[in-house]
């Protein structure tokens, strides 16, 4: 594993060790009582990017899914989207991520949610994915690159997973023109060392480079700066919101959610959703 791999480990599971991740949120099942949880009741921790669970609706829409294709989740966290995506779209999706704590916890919640059959989490970097040559139709990233200096290796790696002609998403941070450095922590990381962003034109040059078309590409900076100043904020210091990403990024949390949206609107960051073509 990198320097960098290994900063990014350490800061999603920060100051607690795996069997605490998990434990918090095995106890946190116990809380929602037996049977089968809604996806609903688990969006305040496991979609971990901003916009929440309609923004995973609404990105996941522009990728076209359907039933028979196979779907990769690169960088799947906690494993909201992906089983967002599973259960309404009735594809089966991987999901890969570096931190083992977030897939002990994602096969956890399938479970618990009844979309095992549907799921698989594995444990693994997206600079070397150990998975086969064009094996999936699609490929997504959700608030997932901004930690990673290679760019171009990442999405030379899913354009050689994907199938001839398949797509790939994202919905990621980006730097506005002139790079003007962002207010840290924030959730993705400490301090600018530790985070790499790329511009617009940047993004697409290392996306053509690596035989990726784009064929949308929708900002969505505004959408996301009111949807932090409707709910966000409050969210992550009330109590009776339910459980949120404090549960699992702890106090910080508050202040990492802060900065991202001073961040959004001093425009020292944009949000972009968009969707690309291998060619």
């Amino acid at each position: 594993m990198s320097d960098k791999s290994e900063v990014a480990r350490r800061h999603y599971e920060g100051d607690a060790d795996q069997q605490n991740l998990v434990t918090r949120v095995e106890r946190l099942l116990e809380e929602l009582g037996e049977g089968p949880i809604s996806g609903d009741k688990l969006a305040g921790i496991d979609q971990f990017h901003s916009g929440g669970l309609k923004t995973t609706a609404d990105f996941i829409e522009l990728l076209g899914l359907t039933s028979d294709l196979k779907v990769l989740d690169a960088g799947s966290g906690l494993g909201g989207p992906s089983r967002y995506t599973a259960e309404k779209y009735g594809c089966h999706v991987t999901g890969v991520d570096l931190t083992e704590s977030f897939v002990t916890v994602a096969k956890l919640l399938a479970e618990r949610t009844g979309m095992s059959e549907l799921l698989d989490y594995r444990v693994g970097n997206l600079l070397a994915l150990d998975l086969e040559d064009g094996c999936f139709d699609v490929a997504y990233t959700q608030h997932v690159v901004m930690n990673i200096a290679n760019r171009a290796r990442v999405y030379e790696e899913i354009r050689r997973v994907l199938k001839p002609g398949g797509k790939f998403g994202f919905f990621d941070v980006l730097a506005t023109d002139g790079s003007p450095e962002p207010t840290y922590p924030v959730p993705w990381a400490e301090t600018i060392d530790d985070s790499v962003l790329l511009t617009e034109e940047q993004t697409r040059t290392v996306l053509e480079a690596a035989g990726l078309k784009v064929e949308v590409w929708r900002d969505v900076t505004q959408e996301l700066i009111e949807w932090f100043d409707r709910f966000q904020l409050p969210a992550v210091q009330a109590a009776d919101q339910g459980p949120t990403l404090k549960l699992v990024m702890g106090n910080r949390f508050g202040t990492m959610a802060e900065n991202f949206a001073r961040n959004l609107r001093e425009n020292k960051v944009r949000l972009v959703m968009a969707v690309t073509l291998g060619v």
